[in-house]
This record gives structure tokens, sequence and C-alpha cells, in this order.
């Protein structure tokens, strides 16, 4: 019993630090399925899918000649569209191993067309366009007592509360500059976005965002109409 929670917790670590452990020499030296199995994580905490493809890298040039040839299996496990159009084109596309690999090119391929062609992503595996679940605001936002999934009943607040899952703790943040309830939330880029909502009186076009980073809320561009009870989607670098 003791062994399985020692293991979850060391899981749980590695996913919730997953940058940090990728620059560890412990990591370096991990066989190919344990890497395989970590790159492929839903639960990875990382700002973007290029930091992912930097550490899938690393391990690779590591022992260059010996695990140049699992580079290819290594990127089908990294969601590649998920990543900047630029960073594919300026980074990943201009590698030396992934020019030399030709099913790494298709994979490249397969990312940029999922940008260029918007038609096509029905057609690409869905593993490879599912944003990963864990992002580097740490836990659940809370608006007053309710939490983020229930957030849509009550009075218009400004409160904001973070849960860290591993302290199994709720602190406050910095309030947002507006108060609001039935408000939409997106994640991008590491920002999270209160979109619109409802202030006690009046439905809300505005939108402001919060660094977890500085613990500060910044409005932003305001939306053309007023909305309340809106949902919100995410895709590379957009919401909707």
């Amino acid at each position: 019993m003791m062994c399985a929670v020692l293991y979850d917790a060391a899981n749980s670590f590695i996913h919730q630090h997953f940058v940090e452990v990728s620059m560890s020499e412990e990591f370096l030296a991990l066989p190919l399925e344990d890497v395989l199995e970590l790159v492929s994580r839903d639960e990875l905490n990382v700002k973007s899918e290029e930091q992912v493809f930097e550490a899938a890298l690393a391990w690779v040039r590591y022992d260059r000649e010996q695990r140049g040839p699992y580079l290819p299996e290594l990127l089908s496990n990294i969601r590649l569209p998920l990543c900047r159009p630029q960073f594919l084109s300026d980074r990943v596309q201009q590698d030396d191993l992934v020019r030399c690999c030709h099913k790494c090119r298709d994979l490249v391929d397969e990312a940029k067309d999922y940008h260029l062609m918007p038609e096509r992503r029905p057609h690409l595996p869905a593993f490879r366009t599912r944003p990963r679940c864990c992002t580097s605001i740490a836990g659940l936002i809370s608006w007053g007592p309710q939490l983020i999934a229930n957030f849509y009943a009550g009075d218009s607040l400004n409160v904001v509360e973070v849960f860290d899952p591993i302290a199994n703790h709720w602190e406050r943040c910095r309030p947002m500059t507006t108060a609001r309830s039935r408000v939409g939330v997106a994640v991008v880029n590491g920002l999270l976005y209160a979109i619109g909502g409802y202030d006690g009186q009046l439905r809300l076009s505005t939108v402001e965002a919060y660094n977890p980073e500085t613990d500060t809320w910044t409005r932003v561009g305001s939306m053309n109409s007023k909305r309340r009870y809106s949902g919100s989607h995410v895709q590379p670098e957009h919401t909707h």
C-alpha cells in the first residue's frame, strides 16, 4: 500500500515539474519506454508543447547514435500540431535530426497542415491535437465559494482562489479587476482569461487575463458583444 502511494506521489511530482525534471541527468538516462510514457501523458504541466519537443530532442541527443532511430516514435507521441507555426518552421523543421528522417518530416508536415488547412483537422489523430489537461496554472480556479465547474450561479464576485493539488491547499490570489459571475474561462499560453460574464447588473464584454507568475490581472481587448453563460474553445494561441 505504501509503495503504491509513493509511486503515485513520484508520478505526480514528475508530471507537475516535467520541465525541470527533463533537464536532469536522471531524465536523460531513462530508457525509451519511460520517455515515451512520459511525453504521451495528458497530465504534463507544460506551458506549451514546444517544451515537450525540446525535452525529447535533448534525450535523443544525449546518445545520438543509439537513440536517433527512436526520434520518429517520440515525435509521434508529441502533439506537434499544438506548437506555434513559427516554431515548427524555424525550430522543428530546421533540426538536422528531423531533416534527415522521412517519418519525422511527415509528422512536421501534418502539424503544419493543421494550421494551414483547418478542414483537415478532423482527419488527424485525436490525441495529437488534444491539449494537455494540466497547465502552468496550478489546479483549479474558484470565484468566491464555488469551483470553476460550478460558477455559473450565485453572486458576482472578483475573489479568486487557486488550488494546489500537491499541497491539497486553497489560497487567495489577486482579485479580478471586475466582479463577475456566469463568466467564460480559457487558458492560452499560460494565461487564464476571464471572458465576459455578469457584474450583478449588466452583461459584460470585458476580458481580463491572469498571469500566475506575477499574480496580476490585466485588461485586454473587449469582445464586440456582451456575453454571459458563454463557452470557450481553445486552439493554439487563440480562444473562441
